[in-house]
């Protein structure tokens, strides 16, 4: 009896043994090819690390580019916020990129305790920003330097670079309304558009819709899986949290993207270039309708301005954006941007001509038209330091004229009325 116990207990122990031996191999030949598979899987280089051969236009040839490269790195973490998404996280300090405590990019500019004599906020996505740009060369920093002798002596002109990362001009709309309702009043309203909204059109197949948003409808019902204070607990909804969770890590392996790409997948379908354009031009110049309402109500001067782009660009291309326009080329949903790019401009300049004053709307599509000037850092079309005073020379009458307008009326108004008096506000400054 006790010699039947003890072989069925040496069975059962040697039985356990062997299968954690064979799943311990298991896993260990697991991990052996997921680090292969990651491995064969990863680009070529980095994209930041200057190649063996710089072409001329290449932004990372630059010296300063490392030290800024470090800083944009630094600051790409972003926080929730609410309406608009998402922002940059507050307060950095860096060689060539700053955040202030309210996640602004910090433009360069004099501070004083005095209330300033005007205030330009600039909207707009990571053009505006100034991706590619240290912090004394961006589009923002340019327009401070630029509007500061306007100010009279003593006196300064409060600059704020809204622009975030991503932003389509509707989340621009939500941003000046979020600061109205705060009471952060601007006197002059300055939107520079065209690349993220033309790229969400085109990705969601909607105009007016964030970038990604697909992945935050997803991110959402996850939430709402996981929330354990929401209704309907109980060990189906754990089951179905456990199955979300597994499959989410199983998404993550190199050996299921291994997998899933040997499957043909269907081909993705866009909408097309006109009907694109059609929707993106009606889209924005009816948030510029809401702008102007802003506008009459609170007493300030919006000016819009339609971006420069690299996907229909006819200037005269350096080898790098040779390059990245050949790369646009060979990609399906880059090409189908590039033809909403081309047909767009006048569908824009009509739909604005119908909403805004002719001076207050710049068309800048075909800026560097025949140019021979290096314009473009990336196949997304970011632009470099060098454009940027051409850039600002276009919408420069138009913001000029609207800010020597504000600081005149402000030498008549001893302090600025409360938002509660916002009509006040606007008979004051028209």
């Amino acid at each position: 009896m006790n010699r039947s116990i003890r072989r069925i207990v040496v069975g059962f122990f040697g039985g356990l043994r062997t299968t954690w031996l064979v799943l311990g191999v298991t896993v260990a030949l697991f991990l052996v090819l997921e680090i292969g598979m990651r491995i064969a899987q990863a680009p070529p280089g980095d994209d930041d690390a200057p190649p063996r051969v710089m072409l001329a236009g290449d932004p990372r040839g630059e010296p300063w580019y490392a030290d800024y490269n470090r800083d944009y790195n630094a600051t790409r973490g972003q926080r929730w916020r609410s309406y608009v998404y998402f922002g940059r996280n507050p307060s950095y300090a860096g060689r060539y990129i700053s955040i202030d405590s309210a996640g602004h990019r910090v433009t360069p500019q004099p501070t004083t305790a005095d209330a300033p004599a005007a205030r330009v906020f600039l909207f707009g996505g990571s053009t505006m920003w100034g991706t590619s740009q240290r912090g004394d060369r961006t589009m923002a920093a340019e327009v401070a330097r630029r509007l500061q002798p306007l100010a009279g002596p003593g006196r300064r002109i409060e600059v704020v670079n809204f622009g975030e990362t991503g932003y389509v001009n509707t989340q621009e709309l939500l941003q000046l309304m979020l600061a109205l309702r705060a009471g952060n009043v601007p006197d002059v309203v300055l939107f520079y558009d065209g690349l993220n909204d033309v790229f969400a059109t085109v990705q969601y197949g909607t105009p007016g819709v964030p970038q990604n948003e697909s992945k935050r409808a997803s991110e959402f019902a996850m939430g709402r899986l996981l929330d354990n204070s929401s209704y309907g607990q109980g060990s189906r909804r754990d089951m179905s949290r456990l199955a979300m969770l597994s499959g989410q890590a199983m998404q993550q392996l190199a050996i299921t993207r291994w997998v899933r790409s040997l499957k043909s997948a269907p081909a993705p379908v866009y909408p097309s270039a006109d009907s694109a354009a059609h929707a993106t031009a009606r889209t924005y110049a009816e948030n510029a309708r809401l702008v102007e309402a802003l506008a009459a109500r609170y007493g300030f001067t919006p000016i819009y301005v339609w971006q420069p782009n690299l996907h229909a660009s006819e200037k005269q291309l350096d080898p790098f954006e040779q390059r990245l326009r050949r790369r646009i080329a060979a990609d399906a949903f880059h090409h189908r941007i590039q033809d909403v790019h081309r047909v767009i401009p006048p569908m824009i300049d009509s739909a604005m001509g119908a909403v805004v004053p002719r001076e207050r709307f710049v068309q800048d599509a075909d800026l560097f038209h025949g140019d021979t000037l290096q314009v473009y850092t990336d196949w997304l079309g970011h632009t470099n330091e060098l454009s940027v005073p051409r850039i600002v020379d276009t919408f420069w009458p138009a913001l000029q004229a609207a800010t020597q307008k504000a600081v005149a009326s402000h030498k008549t108004v001893a302090a600025r009325p409360a938002v509660a008096s916002a009509p006040a506000l606007a008979a004051a400054r028209n």
